[in-house]
């Protein structure tokens, strides 16, 4: 059975969109997956929420589109096949928004540090200000040890941090955190909820065995309870069939991790 969850109390919404959705399939840049999410974003820009779009997909996009013989992607195939694939993922979005886009791109040492921080924040205010969503990626082609490690996950945390969001919406192609590998395990049940992250949780988290991605569950739960640590929600969902759109029913569509702190105690760093 599905949790009641209180929708209408997010303001301040912070969406991570995976690799497997963007490029499913040796596609390139799918609109299977992302016209819903931007259906949904759209319906909570409508009913007056903040939203900030966080997109993987460029090293998945640009490896798609090349398809080049590389046994390996290690970080040297990795940044340059993301610079020829970010710009198509910020067009991919741009077509399913009769607003303005914004491409930001980030890496965590921009957030860590204060400076760099601030002017970030500030640049999130104003596009929202001006009603234009910000489009949020690793900068992959500059990034070091963080393209080898899912940052777009703690990229994500920390972007709903510095943007003082309420909630964190994790969207990749799994129904949530189960209780073993379901992929492994036909018996492994999914888990509605966890208040805050401990490490048992954190242990049923599994690497991205994805050539391209760089992700997987435990990432996604080291995001999680960065953003419980920093008073933030965050729901973990399948965005393969639009789980997503039963919260304005005020339903579970996945996981929801409930923050173990106030928002006041956050820090971005």
């Amino acid at each position: 059975m599905l949790e009641h969850i209180e929708f209408g109390k997010y303001n301040n919404i912070v969406l991570k969109v995976g690799s497997a959705l963007i490029a499913p399939d040796g596609q390139s840049c799918s609109a299977e997956y992302c016209l819903p999410i931007a259906h949904f974003v759209r319906k909570c820009l409508k009913a007056g929420k903040q939203v900030t779009l966080v997109s993987s997909g460029a090293v998945a996009a640009g490896f798609n589109l090349l398809k080049p013989d590389f046994d390996e992607l290690t970080r040297k195939e990795k940044q340059p096949l993301a610079a020829i694939g970010q710009s198509m993922v910020v067009a991919h979005w741009q077509r399913f928004f009769d607003d303005v886009v914004a491409q930001v791109l980030l890496t965590s040492a921009d957030i860590k540090n204060p400076e760099r921080a601030e002017n970030a924040r500030n640049t999130f205010q104003t596009l929202n200000e001006l009603g234009a969503l910000p489009i949020v990626n690793e900068n992959d082609t500059v990034a070091t040890e963080e393209l080898t490690v899912g940052d777009n996950d703690n990229l994500v945390a920390r972007v709903a941090a510095l943007t003082d969001a309420d909630l964190l919406i994790i969207c990749s192609d799994i129904d949530g955190v189960y209780d073993d590998n379901p992929k492994v395990n036909p018996d492994a049940e999914l888990v509605n909820q966890f208040d805050g992250i401990s490490d048992d949780t954190l242990a049923m988290g599994k690497q991205s065995t994805s050539a391209q991605g760089t992700g997987g569950m435990r990432t996604k739960l080291k995001a999680a309870r960065f953003a419980s640590d920093n008073g933030i929600d965050t729901i973990i969902c399948n965005g393969t069939n639009e789980s997503y759109m039963r919260l304005f029913d005020n339903q579970n569509p996945g996981t929801i991790i409930r923050s173990v702190a106030e928002k006041d105690e956050a820090e971005v760093a």
